[in-house]
């Protein structure tokens, strides 16, 4: 059923969305001794220096990157509240349920995804010093699942999650106790047919149980402020009410978004499912970020800089010469330069370098340069290299 879900939505997206591909791009990184890959969206106006908050965006069960960054919109948000969206990949591999692309959020295969989440973090704090304090996760169904899972599990880094149509298993459950309150977002339809809104028995609690947990633990006030949203279209067939408990712990709160009638869906998303209700009240997106940006991290983890995976930093060189436009890298040790790739602060690939036959140095002038900060990547026999460069 994931994959039936996904395969038409990927359809769809790249039917109908194909130019918003060249502006996000899959950049690679080590993990484990597996190429793992992401993407990062930067908003419009950023600039070198800035400490900006980061978003994680995690994609659904047999999903990937790109659907999530079209279905649900976060980068134009991005624009306008300047923040940072990162975008990973999970790894392709076989389930209880079914075999594709998803997180290890306590059931699947045991690939280390906190630990790659986690390096990310320090990536990202690395090429764009973004702001530890606030740094946040969202994801869609198994996205949301993983999202809580960094709750749980990597409370001194994540700020608050948003979970959407996503849960926990009962082993997840029984295994989280995060030492600080950690703000939470379920955004759940009542007639989700993918991750049921009564739960799984002997398999995941009902999503009011989940929400209760997390009142607790936050030791958050009850009874919890409610709201009905106005039904801003009449034709979607669902109606919102929110449940807002406040006053918790270290100043934490958890909202519950309830989707009468509402299906397996991002609400507001870019487009609709087939078979299930999409909600047209409000946008997960926009309520999300309105969520995020009420909490700061008290005490987050210090960052680690990551310079490259795998290579001694002095094996590599990269010299990017402003004036001449020349970029210059060099290998110190043997001939293991496969690819080269340069991008630009949005993620754009703008240049890209591959040999059929290894070498250990390479100079080329790069022409139509707009003067700025570019990552370059460089691909060895022994992983890979990336450096941020100016031209």
């Amino acid at each position: 059923m994931y994959k039936k879900l996904y395969t038409t939505l990927l359809i769809i997206l790249l039917s109908t969305s194909f130019l918003a591909a060249q502006n996000i791009a899959d950049i690679p990184i080590m993990h484990d001794g597996v190429e793992r890959k992401y993407s990062v969206y930067l908003p419009v106006d950023y600039q070198d220096g800035m400490q900006l908050p980061l978003v994680f965006n995690l994609h659904g069960f047999g999903s990937n990157g790109f659907q999530q960054t079209l279905y649900t919109a976060f980068i134009n948000i991005a624009d306008t509240a300047n923040f940072i969206v990162i975008t990973p990949e999970g790894l392709i591999g076989s389930t209880t349920f079914a075999t594709g692309t998803h997180w290890n959020s306590y059931f699947g295969t045991g690939v280390d995804d906190i630990g790659f989440l986690n390096l990310l973090i320090d990536k990202m704090y690395t090429d764009y010093d973004i702001d530890l304090s606030r740094v946040y996760s969202t994801g869609m169904s198994n996205g949301g699942f993983m999202s809580y899972r960094l709750a749980c599990e990597l409370s001194d880094r994540i700020a608050a999650i948003a979970s959407v149509t996503g849960s926990v298993t009962n082993q997840q459950l029984d295994n989280c106790s995060p030492p600080r309150a950690v703000p939470i977002m379920e955004i759940h339809g009542t007639s989700d047919q993918i991750v049921p809104f009564n739960g799984i028995p002997l398999f995941s609690p009902s999503i009011p149980n989940l929400v209760d947990f997390w009142v607790n633990h936050n030791n958050c006030a009850t009874p919890a402020d409610t709201i009905m949203l106005p039904n801003l279209n009449t034709d979607d067939m669902s109606t919102v009410d929110v449940l807002k408990y406040k006053n918790g712990d270290e100043g934490s709160e958890v909202w519950f978004y309830i989707v009468e009638g509402g299906g397996h869906t991002w609400p507001g998303g870019t487009i609709d499912l087939p078979n299930a209700v999409t909600n047209r009240d409000f946008f997960a997106s926009v309520h999300i970020w309105d969520f995020f940006k009420k909490f700061v991290h008290p005490n987050p983890a210090a960052g680690t800089l990551v310079n490259n995976e795998n290579i001694l930093l002095e094996n590599i060189k990269v010299i990017a010469n402003a004036s001449t436009q020349k970029l210059i890298v060099s290998s110190g040790s043997e001939d293991d330069i496969k690819t080269i790739q340069l991008w630009d602060m949005l993620g754009r690939p703008v240049f890209e370098y591959r040999s059929s036959t290894l070498q250990n140095s390479f100079q080329e002038r790069i022409d139509n340069l707009q003067t700025g900060i570019y990552v370059v990547t460089v691909e060895t026999t022994k992983g890979f290299f990336t450096q941020k460069v100016f031209f």
